[in-house]
Formats: structure tokens, sequence, C-alpha cells
């Protein structure tokens, strides 16, 4: 009597199924988390082979795929037939060269961050400015994310950047500072805030400097707190680090990625130790270079 053939099963928003020791798993929808998902439920059902389909951006995660061990095989599907992607590195738009306007935001007490093609500026992770190019030339907007930058920049069109920039962190700054009372605009992009910590004091990570680095996609808003990302140094070594705070499970998906960019020697994700579930300790142990998951407590409260 013939075997019955394997039935596919619900994995996250898609769905898997196993054929001898291959796995194979479609995602009718890319979310972050579901890729490095994939790679323990392959490693825990002791499969050989990890195939992965996608509908499109098939390139690009086939980039973020070599960042572990064993990359599983990115196809895309085109109709009714399957395409095997070829991976592309994700190209990083480079900031303009406008002194004269990150002199202000260094001036003001600012973290200064390049992230795909804009300068930002940050009071502990929490962007207050922007400095970008309007038809090649240089603009800064001021306010808490881009909405309020558009907001404010619309009701007063000309007043002057360095003082509307004091009044800004005179509103920000009892908000993001160690020990400061529970308030919203504490809760925003935490883990950009832990790597502030981390790049003003590189030693708590053992490492002797630490610069930021942006992530392969641009931030969506400050309302998703998506990791953070450096690189630091220390000795001989090159090292990745991705700060991320909660249960994030696309965390080891965003150290893959940026592997392939970097090459760095090792990866280290610095989060709080309350976030340390095995979900994501398994899927970091599926990277391609050595990594340690380090506790790094927030200066905040609550």
């Amino acid at each position: 009597m013939a075997a019955e053939p394997p039935e596919p099963t619900a994995l996250g928003n898609g769905s898997s199924l196993i054929i001898g020791n291959v796995g194979w798993v479609y995602t009718p929808e890319r979310k972050r988390g579901f890729l490095g998902t994939a790679v323990v439920w392959a490693e825990r059902n002791e499969l050989d082979t990890l195939n992965l389909i996608v509908d499109d951006h098939s390139a690009s995660l086939a980039a973020v795929a070599a960042g572990f061990q064993d990359s599983p095989v990115i196809w895309e599907a085109q109709g009714t037939e399957l395409h095997a992607a070829e991976p592309v590195p994700a190209a990083m738009p480079v900031a303009p060269e406008t002194d004269e306007f990150v002199s202000v935001l260094v001036e003001a007490g600012l973290e200064v961050v390049a992230d795909h093609g804009v300068w930002i500026g940050e009071l502990n992770g929490l962007e207050v400015a922007r400095i970008g190019l309007i038809h090649g030339t240089p603009t800064i907007d001021l306010g808490v994310g881009a909405y309020d930058q558009f907001a404010s920049a619309a009701i007063d069109p000309d007043r002057d950047p360095a003082e509307a920039l004091r009044m800004i962190i005179g509103l920000v700054a009892p908000h993001r500072r160690a020990g400061s009372e529970p308030h919203p605009m504490g809760r925003l992009v935490r883990s950009r805030w832990l790597r502030a910590q981390a790049v003003r004091n590189p030693s708590l990570l053992g490492l002797d400097s630490l610069h930021p680095v942006p992530l392969l996609e641009a931030r969506p808003g400050l309302q998703e707190d998506q990791p953070a990302a450096a690189l630091g140094a220390v000795r001989d070594d090159e090292v990745l680090v991705v700060f991320a705070v909660g249960l994030d499970l696309g965390v080891s998906e965003t150290a893959a990625g940026l592997i392939g960019l970097h090459e760095p020697t090792r990866v280290i994700v610095a989060m709080p130790s309350r976030d340390h579930h095995d979900r994501i300790r398994s899927s970091l142990d599926r990277l391609s270079v050595p990594v340690d998951l380090i506790a790094l407590e927030g200066e905040w409260a609550g």
C-alpha cells in the first residue's frame, strides 16, 4: 500500500511541508522574523535542506539567508514555476555632505547618525532632527519623527533652526534620560536608546569603540521598535552589534543580513536580560559567525 503524501502544516503566516529530509516553506507575505522562524523549524525537524518560497523580493531575501549556517535556498514563485534567487547585497544610500547643518546638531548635544541617505539627530535614540536633500539643496527638518517634522515645517517654515532645536530638546530631554518617569516618548524606539548607551560606553559590551550603522531597510516609523545596529572593534576583531528590546523574533534575520554587508568576525546581540527567550537563542545559534547574547539593561524606568 502506497504511503500517504505529506500534508502541509501552518508555520507563522505561511505553510510548511517536509518531504524526506527536505523542508519547504511558503510565505505569501514576508514579515520580519519569518526567515529566522523557518530556520529554527528546520533545525528542530533535523532537516538537511530548507527551501523558502516567496512571491517577490527574493534576491534581497537570499542575501539575508546567506548569513545563516546551511543557508536556506530561496525561490521566487512566478506563475506555476519556481526560480532560484541569486543574492543581491543591499545598496546603502550615502548621507549628503552638509557640515553646516550637521554641526548644528552636534553643538546641540545630539547623536548624529547617518541612516539611508539622511543625517538623523537623536536624543538617546529618539529622532528630533533630520538633514536631507531637496533638489540638491540641504534641508533640516525638526520635530519628533517625520510626521512632526512635516507639521512643524508647514506651520512655521521660517523659524531659526538652532532656536527651534533648543525648544524641541527642552521638551524631549526630560523623558529620554536615565531614570526618567514613564512617558510615551520614553517608550519609543528603545532599541536605538540601548544603542546610544553602548556607543557612549563601548566597554559595556567589552569593546574599544562602537559607531552606529543603519539596518538594511529604512525604519518605517517611531511606533515600530525594530532592532538597531552598530559596528565595534576590540583588538583585531570587527564586531557587529545588534540591539533589540522585547520578544523580537526578527533579530537573527536582522543580524544575518548585516553579516553579509559588513563581514564581521563575530556578532553581539545586546538585549535586556528579561528578553533572552529560548526561541531567540535558537535562531541566533544558526548564524554563520560566532554570536554572543549579552544582557544590557536599559536606562529607562518602567
